[in-house]
C-alpha cells in the first residue's frame, strides 16, 4: 500500500477536481445543444418540389398532327426525339409513310411533327381531310419530278430556287445540319434571311418529303 505524503495528496485531489470539471462541463454541453433533423417527409418533400421546378424547364410542348393515332398536342421533355413523340400519340397509324421523316430528330418547345401518309386510293377512310390534302399538295404527280426536297438536295440544286443562290442554299445547309430535317415546306422560313415573301416564290417548288 503506498503511502501519500501531504503534498502528492493535495496533488491528486488537484487532478481528480480538474476531471470532474471537466465531465461535468461535457455533459451541461450535450444537454445543452440542438440538432435540426428534417422529417424524412419533409425532406422527400423538398426534394419532388426541387425537381418539379427544374422539370418545368425542361417541358417541351409539341403538336403531333397527321398519320398518328391520337393526334393532338402533348407534353415531352426535352432531349426527346420524334419516336417518342409518335409513340405518345399512340403510335401511328397504317397509313403513315415513317421513311418519309427522320424519326431520329430532337424535339424542340412549340414544334409541330406532321407524320406523312402513303398515298394510295384508300385515303378516303382517313378522317384528317385536312392533313391529307397537305401531303397531296406536296405529292402532286404532276409537280412531282420538278419539285425540289430541301431535306436532300444538295448546294447548287437550293441555289436554282428563285432568290435563293449560293449564299442562301448554305444557309439552309446549314440549319439542316444543325436542326435536323425539316418537317414542311413552310419551316424553310426558319433559316435566316427567307421570310413570307421569299417563301411564296420558292413554295410551289419545294417539298419537304
Amino acid at each position: 500500500m503506498y503511502n501519500f505524503s501531504k503534498q502528492q495528496k493535495i496533488i491528486c485531489l488537484i487532478i481528480i477536481s480538474i476531471l470532474l470539471i471537466i465531465i461535468i462541463f461535457k455533459l451541461f454541453n450535450k444537454e445543452n445543444s440542438t440538432i435540426t433533423i428534417i422529417p424524412g417527409e419533409e425532406r422527400v418533400k423538398e426534394n419532388i418540389i426541387e425537381e418539379e421546378g427544374n422539370f418545368e424547364e425542361d417541358i417541351c410542348i409539341v403538336h403531333i398532327a397527321g398519320a398518328v393515332k391520337e393526334p393532338g398536342v402533348y407534353k415531352l421533355y426535352e432531349g426527346e426525339r420524334i419516336v417518342d413523340a409518335v409513340k405518345t400519340a399512340g403510335g401511328e397509324s397504317e397509313k403513315a409513310n415513317l421513311d418519309a421523316i427522320n424519326l431520329a430528330a430532337h424535339i424542340y418547345d412549340g414544334q409541330k411533327i406532321f407524320i406523312p401518309f402513303f398515298l394510295d386510293n384508300s385515303h378516303n377512310n382517313i378522317d384528317d381531310k385536312k392533313s391529307l390534302q397537305e401531303v397531296q399538295r406536296f405529292h402532286d404527280v404532276s409537280t412531282e419530278n420538278t419539285l425540289i426536297n430541301i431535306n436532300s438536295a444538295d448546294s447548287s440544286q437550293l441555289a436554282s430556287l428563285p432568290g435563293i443562290g449560293p449564299a442562301l442554299a448554305q444557309r439552309i445547309l446549314d440549319y439542316r445540319k444543325n436542326n435536323g430535317f425539316f418537317q414542311n415546306a413552310e419551316d424553310i422560313m426558319n433559316v435566316v434571311g427567307i421570310g413570307e415573301k421569299r417563301f411564296e416564290s420558292i413554295k410551289e417548288h419545294i417539298t419537304a418529303y
